[in-house]
C-alpha cells in the first residue's frame, strides 16, 4: 500500500468527523426575542404585585434574570449592587427577576444574601418566555419607553456604556 493510499484512508474519517461536529454545533432555532417589556404582572417575594411599568416608572432600567443556584449570576450581583448605588440618584432602576424558583426558595436566599434593589419572581417562566430569554444570567437594559435596547450575559463595559448613554440622553434611538 502506498503512502498516498494510507493518507487518503486517514483523511476520509477526519472529514466525516469534522462535518459531524459542525452539524452538532449548530444551535436550534430560538424564538424571537421581545424588544418591548411584556404586559405581565410581576410578583415580589412578599406577595406584592406590580407591572413592569409600575416597577420601572418610566426610568432607564437594568433587569437581571437570575436564579439562586446560578454561579454566574452570583458573580454578577456585586456588580449590579454597585451599579445601583452609583446611578440610582441619576434615575436608574435596577431590578432582579428570579426565574424558575419558588417564593420560599428566593426568600430564604435573600435572607442570607440581601440585595439593595427589588427582586421579582417568575416561578413559571412566563416572563422569561415572553422575553425570549432562557439563559442565566441575562442582563437587560431598558430605555425610558420600556424598550429593551441591550441583552448581555454580564454587566460588561459595553452594557455599562449603554446605561450611561441612556441616563445622559445620548443613546442612539
Amino acid at each position: 500500500m502506498s503512502f498516498r493510499t494510507v493518507l487518503d484512508a486517514l483523511r476520509a474519517p477526519r472529514v466525516l468527523l469534522c462535518a459531524l461536529l459542525v452539524s452538532c454545533a449548530a444551535a436550534p432555532p430560538q424564538p424571537p426575542k421581545s424588544v418591548t417589556l411584556p404586559a405581565l404582572a410581576l410578583q415580589r417575594p412578599d406577595g406584592q404585585a406590580s407591572s413592569f411599568h409600575e416597577a420601572l416608572g418610566g426610568s432607564v432600567a437594568v433587569i437581571d434574570l437570575w436564579a439562586t443556584w446560578c454561579t454566574a449570576c452570583e458573580r454578577e450581583r456585586p456588580k449590579l449592587a454597585r451599579l445601583d448605588a452609583a446611578y440610582r440618584a441619576q434615575g436608574l432602576r435596577v431590578i432582579g427577576l428570579n426565574v424558575g424558583e419558588t417564593p420560599n426558595t428566593v426568600t430564604a436566599y435573600l435572607t442570607e444574601h440581601p440585595l439593595p434593589y427589588p427582586v421579582y419572581l417568575d416561578p413559571e417562566f412566563r416572563v422569561a418566555d415572553a422575553l425570549g430569554d432562557h439563559q442565566l444570567p441575562t442582563i437587560l437594559v431598558v430605555d425610558r419607553a420600556g424598550q429593551i435596547v441591550r441583552r448581555s450575559p454580564s454587566l460588561d463595559a459595553a452594557t455599562l456604556g449603554q446605561v450611561k448613554a441612556l441616563l445622559a440622553g445620548t443613546a442612539a434611538p
